[in-house]
């Protein structure tokens, strides 16, 4: 991960029950001189049967009510942290980038990704039968970007402070075992309110 805010939201996506892949390289393969390889922050995959002994159960609805239980969900997710966000510096808004992102999750066949990427061109999330994929935008401050479900960065790190809260008992005892500096710092300083 590059940064603290991209951090955050894999560890939110993890307690949500998702796989999150880092730092997707977007190729520019087969684009226009003056297109440049980007990456997406994250993509992630949430089977619909996925469970886990602690906080399982707990899930932010916020993000869970734009999806159906009765499916297999993946994710495109940009993160940016800074004050000033215009639709212009938002990555996933090329098609060639969400369909790119479409074909390295994998849920549609070839012959359905451009129906896929259309649908999300303007919308948050596409449903297939089976799967659903949706664009989700993490800010610093409250946006309402058309084509992608937004979240804050207030908002993630309210959900993993509850969460290490709700499993504190649980959380604590493991902290030294989660791969970040980060979140073993917030488990331990729930620890010290404790």
């Amino acid at each position: 991960m590059k940064n603290f805010a991209e951090e955050m939201v894999y560890w939110y996506l993890r307690f949500n029950g998702f796989f999150p892949l880092t730092n997707f390289v977007l190729h520019r393969q087969g684009l226009p001189d003056g297109h440049q390889s980007a990456d997406a922050d994250l993509l992630a995959i949430r089977p619909k049967y996925v469970s886990e002994e602690v906080g399982g159960e707990h899930r932010d609805e916020d993000l869970f009510k734009h999806f159906s239980s009765e499916t297999n969900i993946g994710l495109m997710c940009e993160v940016k942290s800074g004050n000033r966000i215009t639709r212009e510096m938002i990555l996933l808004n090329r098609d060639d980038r969400i369909s790119y992102c479409l074909k390295r999750i994998g849920f549609f066949s070839d012959s359905k990704i451009r129906h896929h990427t259309e649908i999300l061109r303007t919308q948050g999330v596409s449903q297939g039968r089976f799967h659903e994929v949706g664009k989700l935008l993490v800010t610093k401050r409250k946006e309402n970007i058309p084509g992608f479900i937004c979240l804050t960065m207030g908002h993630v790190e309210a959900f993993l402070t509850e969460r290490i809260e709700r499993y504190s008992l649980e959380k604590s005892g493991a902290k030294l075992h989660f791969d970040s500096d980060m979140l073993q710092y917030m488990i331990w300083k729930n620890g010290e309110r404790i």
